[in-house]
């Protein structure tokens, strides 16, 4: 249905505490700029540490732009933030994360949910995640434990 969650499932051979760290303080590494306001002048993204922390993209000229807001924090097996990135402002959807411990290695899960009436519409245009969580995939795996 047009509402479903947009969802990725990784098996992971790092710890679920490494892919926290790489996903949540090194998104900015990870991200790809072409998924920013303006990929030219990209710095970096941050995802601060904390509920009510904010999502954001620091541009050089351009002014910060706060893309979500952190609801859920709990290091190092959840986190849950608000997303307005390509859609309507007052009506974010929710990105969630979990980090399961398995075997050797972590279970990582991505929910981009939270669409109705209001935000469907963009929904569409988040088709391409794989790509962005592919580079996390890879940057978590090779990260030094």
């Amino acid at each position: 249905m047009w509402t479903d969650p947009i969802v990725h499932e990784y098996g992971l051979a790092c710890s679920a505490e490494q892919a926290f760290a790489v996903y949540t303080r090194r998104i900015g590494e990870w991200w790809l700029p072409e998924y920013s306001p303006n990929a030219e002048t990209l710095e970096t993204v941050t995802i601060e540490p904390d509920v009510g922390g904010r999502v954001l993209f620091s541009h050089r000229v351009e002014q910060d732009m706060v893309w979500g807001h952190v609801t859920d924090w709990q290091p190092p097996r959840r986190l849950v933030h608000t997303s307005v990135l390509a859609q309507p402002g007052d009506h974010p959807s929710q990105i969630t994360v979990g980090f399961t411990p398995e075997g050797e290695g972590c279970r990582f899960s991505f929910a981009h949910g939270g669409w109705n009436d209001a935000n469907a519409a963009a929904r569409d245009k988040f088709s391409e995640w794989r790509l962005i969580l592919d580079r996390f995939a890879v940057l978590a795996q090779q990260a030094p434990g």
